[in-house]
């Protein structure tokens, strides 16, 4: 068998393509780890305000505190009126659930997978926000775990869980400061994903409340602001 023998030629073409592939690595590993398709998904984001808090995202959650406090003092009213605000603002690739709570959980859709901003699934929505009545109790850590549930079914990318409340956690005769702690050793832990939480406190939060607000928000990547 006859060997080819390498001109300086040839040697000097494999080199410089050697270089080219080389320098083509570095620049690719220089990039952000999620930096593949960012034009596309800074396109696509959405913003809406909720009690002048602006979220970004493409899937929204909304865990709302439907206990008798939020009745008597009028924010369920309030509350039903910014999820409708941001329904309406919602383009149709929006993907979204809503999830309301006192000692029980009552979401939407029901079927617990998450809903796609569509006009008649949100008519849907808005007929099952207006419908909802006040309750009992105040079991959060059930709620964000249904919250949790349908966000690891949607498609986005970027996902948002909204939890408001008044920070309580008298939950079915538990403790409370005890209830609050598993909430958040066990949404953190469950929170797979990585689905940024804010947390909206509203009316007159007890310390214990508060701090609890607080951790649930940095503990998941998102912020705390008091109404």
């Amino acid at each position: 068998m006859k060997l080819l023998r390498a001109t300086p030629i040839l040697c000097a073409f494999v080199f410089a393509a050697s270089l080219r592939l080389e320098a083509q690595l570095k620049e690719n590993l220089d990039l952000p780890f999620d930096a593949v398709g960012e034009k596309d998904d800074e396109i696509s984001i959405e913003h809406v305000e909720f009690y002048g808090v602006t979220l970004e995202g493409d899937a929204f959650f909304y865990v709302i505190d439907r206990s008798r406090t939020m009745q008597d003092r009028g924010e369920l009213p309030r509350a039903k009126q910014e999820v409708l605000e941001n329904l309406n603002a919602f383009d149709a690739n929006v993907e979204f659930g809503i999830i309301f709570f006192d000692a029980q959980v009552v979401t939407f859709p029901t079927s617990g997978r998450p809903a796609t901003a569509d006009p008649a699934m949100k008519q849907s929505a808005k007929m099952f926000v207006v419908g909802t009545p006040p309750g009992i109790g105040t079991c959060g850590l059930q709620a964000l775990q249904a919250a949790l549930r349908m966000a690891s079914q949607a498609k986005s990318a970027r996902k948002v869980i909204v939890y408001l409340s008044d920070g309580g956690g008298t939950c079915m005769g538990a403790d409370e400061a005890a209830y609050l702690k598993k909430t958040l050793a066990t949404v953190s832990a469950q929170n797979h994903q990585r689905a940024r939480i804010h947390t909206i406190g509203v009316l007159d939060l007890s310390p214990l409340g508060e701090e609890f607000m607080k951790r649930l928000a940095t503990m998941n990547g998102g912020t705390y602001t008091k109404i």
